[in-house]
Formats: C-alpha cells, structure tokens, sequence
C-alpha cells in the first residue's frame, strides 16, 4: 500500500464528510498525523486544486475534486443506469434508496425520499449505522459470520444475528421498521452494493410487485433488465 496516496485519499474523506473547514492541526488529530505531514499533502492537494484554503487557512474540498466527481458521474455506467431507472419508475411516495457498507455505517449515494427531484437524490451521501439500515443488513448477508464479527464486532452481531440470517434465505430482505415503514432490500449483482424501497404501506400495496421490482432494478444497473412499478 502507498502510505503517502492512502493518508491523502483519508484526509480528502474527511474534509468530504465535515459542513466545515478543517485546520492542519484539527486533521492531523482527527486523522492520528503529524501536522509537517498534513501540510506536505494539503500542499500537493492545493496545487492539484483537490482542496481550496479560506482566510483562515483553513481547508476544504476545492472545484478540482467537484470536476473530477462531475465527470466520474457523467461517465459512470452505474449512475447513468440508476439515472435512466428513476426516470422512467417516475414519482412515488415510496423511497428508493442506494447504499453501500463503509465500516460500521452504510453510506447511501441515492435517496429519493419519497419523491424527491432525481437532482437532490443523487449523491446523498448520509451514513447510517448498520443496524439502523435494511440495505445494511442485506448487505452483510452476503458476508460470512466471521467478517461480520471483524467489521461491527461480536455484540452487534448477536443483536443482528436473525434479520442477517433471514436476509439470507431470500433475494429481497424485508423487514418493518414502524406500522408505517415497512423496507425491503436487494442487493445489486456484482457490486457491493445494495437498492431498498422505504417508507412502504403494507396494506395499501402490494408487497411481491415491489419485490419483483427491486430484483429487476437491481439486475439492470448491474447491466441486465428493466424494471417497472
């Protein structure tokens, strides 16, 4: 591993998960690096306009980074494949809903709650613990018990243990978070990702078209089918 490429990948995540700008010395805390190493890759970072400083000298993302993610989603088979699916299922009031597993949390890159424009659902970004996420659940299904255990530890496990089971006896996961939320979840064909539906009434609607819908949609941005609702 280059040390050098994976501390300024970490310091990047950071400044891109804050609402604020961060100080070399506040990084180099929240990172565990020395603050003269901090300066070298904000330096390098500045210059490849990955990052831009304030009058305070203090750093946040720069319009490199927002050309390199315009650009890496304009030409991303898997975004224009989520593109052309929310389209064309058009506005619900159900949610649709994309995530990945990042440590402990699942970070969700659409979510459309409910209706919202495809503009403001992409690259939503929000970071959920595990067990408060059906895509997370599913998710870890398709891991062994003991990665499991490596990666939220032996205490969440158990407490996960029989949703994480019956995810993995069936395509599509569901689960009832409320009297009115009742999820389901699909994860997409070779990535390691996962597409939920939320926020689902189940006496109003009709719980085995909505899973059909989500194993077709997630066929299709892996590049298979098309999915209708």
């Amino acid at each position: 591993m280059n040390k050098t490429l994976y501390d300024a990948f970490r310091c990047l995540n950071l400044l891109a998960n804050g609402d604020r700008p961060y100080g070399i010395r506040e990084m180099g805390r929240e990172l565990g690096l020395d603050s003269a190493k901090v300066t070298r890759l904000m330096q390098t970072l500045l210059a490849l306009e990955m990052v831009q400083q304030d009058a305070k000298r203090k750093y946040r993302l720069g319009i490199g980074l927002h050309r390199l993610s315009a650009s890496a989603i304009h030409n991303s088979a898997f975004y224009n494949a989520i593109i052309d699916m929310l389209e064309e299922t058009g506005s619900h009031s159900i949610s649709i809903v994309i995530g990945v597993l990042s440590g402990s949390n699942v970070v969700y890159l659409i979510h459309t709650r409910g209706g919202k424009s495809i503009a403001r659902a992409i690259g939503n970004y929000e970071s959920f613990p595990i067990h408060d996420s059906v895509i997370g659940i599913k998710l870890l299904s398709a891991m062994s018990d003991e990665e499991i255990v490596a990666r939220i530890g032996i205490h969440d496990y158990r407490l996960l243990q029989k949703d994480i089971e019956e995810a993995r006896r069936h395509q599509v996961f569901g689960k009832a978070w409320s009297a009115t939320d009742y999820r389901l979840a699909c994860n997409i064909p070779g990535m390691q990702a996962a597409i939920a539906l939320s926020n689902i009434s189940g006496d109003r609607l009709d719980i085995d078209s909505l899973r059909r819908f989500l194993i077709s949609a997630a066929k299709r941005i892996s590049g298979e089918s098309f999915p209708t609702i």
